[in-house]
């Protein structure tokens, strides 16, 4: 008896919060149903549980002793939890529809103060902090690469610092996005924007000085000579400076997983510099907003892209420290994105 009073104090507060929050329009009227049948539910089982025995005895639990409550136990978890799902979806859609909103204005910020330069090799540069190293990576880079003439697009991610003055003082058109997304909502931003200048070829670097901005022929030549039609760089295959033996044998585990379900050959799984042509980033579809560089290969190897690694020199970071999370973090980051590509 004491158990269904219980029961019925709980769906009465239930029901007022649910009035409450729906005359403050706090909840849509389709959650409010769904809250009033489980309110319904809690109190019939109050005021008179063998009304339920029915569906109860159809899903296997019959009455007796504690059978009945452990039924409507897992019956509410069982709503609970869908509840649960759709929150977290909501909360989904309604961070991706917060970001659209700033990278359209982050966009619409770059036309402002650049001109953009049709059949051109875009060098999308995803940065975060990174004033110091810049000069370095965009006075280096080339300004043209197999007869196409670059075009540097620097990312500011949420930047502290002076990132955004910096690049377009080296000429570099600058996409400032003040809500910082990750690396690789920064590239995605960054592939809009190549997009939308008719690029040719685009090519993303990182902007801590670990790549050499003088080996982007490399990676583009394939591509303009019809081989490839995204390029990998790859320190396996060229020279590195071994930070950590742990991400060390990082690397090698998870090329040979992208290996295995991409049935492409990769040394490299995790290097930010690569070349695509626009027709074959245009195939890509990109959700990642961290590491995306698993995402890349992996939607490309599915699209049947042809792609290809070339020698690179991967370098400690020029100054500054990592934006990279510690070796833990990184591997299991790494593995959720593998995993939810390959699973969609």
């Amino acid at each position: 008896m004491g158990l269904r009073i219980f029961g019925a104090v709980v769906a009465l507060a239930l029901a007022a919060l649910v009035v409450r929050r729906y005359r403050r329009h706090q909840l849509r009227r389709g959650e409010a149903l769904i809250a009033g049948l489980m309110i319904a539910a809690l109190a019939v089982a109050a005021a008179a549980p063998d009304v339920l025995n029915p569906v109860l005895s159809a899903l296997g639990f019959q009455p007796g002793q504690e059978r009945r409550i452990i039924g409507l136990l897992v019956i509410s978890n069982l709503v609970t939890l869908a509840l649960l799902f759709r929150g977290m979806w909501r909360d989904d859609q309604l961070s991706t529809e917060i970001g659209d909103l700033v990278d359209y204005m982050a966009l619409r910020r770059l036309y402002e103060n650049w001109q953009a330069i049709p059949d051109a090799c875009a060098v999308v540069i995803p940065a975060f902090n990174e004033a110091g190293n810049l000069p370095s990576v965009l006075g280096q880079m080339p300004t043209h690469v197999d007869g196409l003439q670059t075009m540097p697009i620097v990312i500011a991610d949420g930047c502290t610092d002076n990132t955004e003055e910096v690049a377009r003082s080296l000429g570099a058109g600058v996409i400032r996005r003040d809500l910082r997304r990750g690396s690789g909502a920064a590239v995605r931003l960054g592939y809009k924007a190549a997009l939308e200048a008719d690029a040719r070829v685009v090519v993303t670097i990182d902007a801590d000085g670990q790549h050499d901005p003088k080996e982007m022929p490399a990676l583009v030549e394939p591509i303009l000579e019809g081989r490839a039609d995204m390029v990998q760089g790859s320190r396996i295959l060229g020279s590195f400076e071994m930070e950590s033996t742990v991400r060390m044998y990082g690397v090698k585990l998870f090329s040979k997983l992208l290996t295995l379900l991409g049935r492409t050959k990769i040394t490299d799984p995790s290097t930010g510099y690569r070349a695509m042509s626009t027709d074959a980033l245009r195939q890509l579809d990109l959700r990642q907003d961290q590491f995306y560089v698993s995402e890349v290969i992996l939607d490309a190897s599915r699209k049947g892209l042809r792609v290809e690694e070339v020698a690179i020199t991967f370098r400690k970071r020029a100054s500054g420290v990592t934006k990279k999370p510690n070796t833990l973090k990184y591997a299991w980051g790494f593995s959720k994105a593998i995993t939810r590509t390959w699973l969609r």
